[in-house]
């Protein structure tokens, strides 16, 4: 099987290939707008897969690249993924995330339409949620309430548009909030870990800045994560969603609570109100038996390792500095 990955050399997309490529028979491409990186490359003893170079929006290279790679199944992870500071993003994010994936359907319906295409959304998708919705299943109300998440939403139904006109075999794909080495960006675990990093190395003063602590999440370690991708590629059934979720909720004070213990390190703590955000949503928990019933699935490392193994990830590259 050969399996053509969007974003293939972003936080997901490496994790997932490095996965992929130790299964047999699974072979890997992908496309990244930046080409192969130099990051990327050096995962891998051999220089890792063939990585083209490609704007989503380029629909005739689109089709040029799928007509070359001509894969068995596509894994949509290329996407625009902030949450914070998405209301300043918004028209970025829209057309990346919605008009994006009109354009990969598009040339994938044209190109290859026989492949499998793992749309990968968002449980941003569920917006803010009542407790006795909790923990959700895939038949909860979508009720989208950033750029953000009416982008994940907007991908779903443009999937889901072509599944129903054309009959592709289209399938979406919903994790919950994933962690682990290798995150950048303005997410709350790697924002943590850096400054702890940075704390740790005497680069930064004893202060951890911080957003609403409150907040409940469902993490899952990306490396659990991308065993569902593959397994939904598998086994998932066409026109279908599937949440991918640890089942469990942690406040985020827990999270930055866990780190410091790791680190074994005392700072003092400062609320940025800054870093809040307009419309966050109190508690996110979800339910993965749907995706259970394909094939036996769970999330294997304790969101411990988790933290332990992204605080190693962050020491490394404050020492490369």
């Amino acid at each position: 099987m050969k399996i053509l990955i969007t974003g293939i050399t972003g936080f997901a997309g490496s994790h997932l290939t490095r996965y992929l490529q130790g299964i047999a028979g699974v072979e890997v491409a992908g496309l990244d707008l930046q080409g192969p990186t130099e990051r990327f490359r050096g995962l891998f003893d051999d220089g890792g897969p063939t990585v083209h170079g490609c704007d989503m929006a380029d629909g005739e290279l689109l089709d040029e690249i799928l007509r070359i790679e001509n894969p068995d199944a596509i894994i949509h992870l290329a996407a625009r993924a902030q949450v914070a500071g998405a209301w300043q993003q918004a028209g970025a994010i829209l057309e990346t995330n919605v008009v994006g994936t009109q354009i990969l359907m598009q040339a994938a319906q044209e190109a290859v339409p026989k492949a499998k295409v793992l749309l990968i959304s968002s449980s941003e998708v569920y917006g803010r949620v009542t407790p006795q919705e909790l923990p959700l299943t895939e038949t909860a109300t979508l009720r989208p309430n950033n750029p953000y998440s009416v982008s994940k939403a907007a991908q779903e139904f443009v999937g889901l548009a072509y599944h129903e006109a054309f009959d592709m075999d289209v399938v979406i794909a919903r994790p919950f909030n994933h962690i682990g080495p290798m995150q950048v960006g303005n997410f709350v675990v790697p924002s943590f870990a850096l400054q702890v990093a940075e704390i740790e190395a005497g680069v930064r003063e004893p202060v951890i800045k911080v957003g609403n602590l409150e907040s409940r999440r469902d993490f899952t370690d990306v490396r659990d994560i991308v065993r569902a991708y593959y397994l939904l590629v598998a086994h998932g059934r066409t026109g279908e969603v599937y949440n991918i979720a640890s089942g469990e909720s942690h406040a985020i004070s827990e999270i930055l609570e866990m780190l410091l213990d790791i680190a074994k390190i005392a700072p003092e703590i400062e609320n940025i109100p800054g870093l809040m955000r307009p419309s966050d949503t109190p508690v996110v928990e979800g339910d993965s038996s749907k995706l259970k019933l394909l094939q036996p699935w769970a999330a294997e490392i304790p969101l411990r390792q988790s933290l332990k193994d992204t605080l190693e990830y962050w020491r490394e590259q404050v020492r490369a500095k």
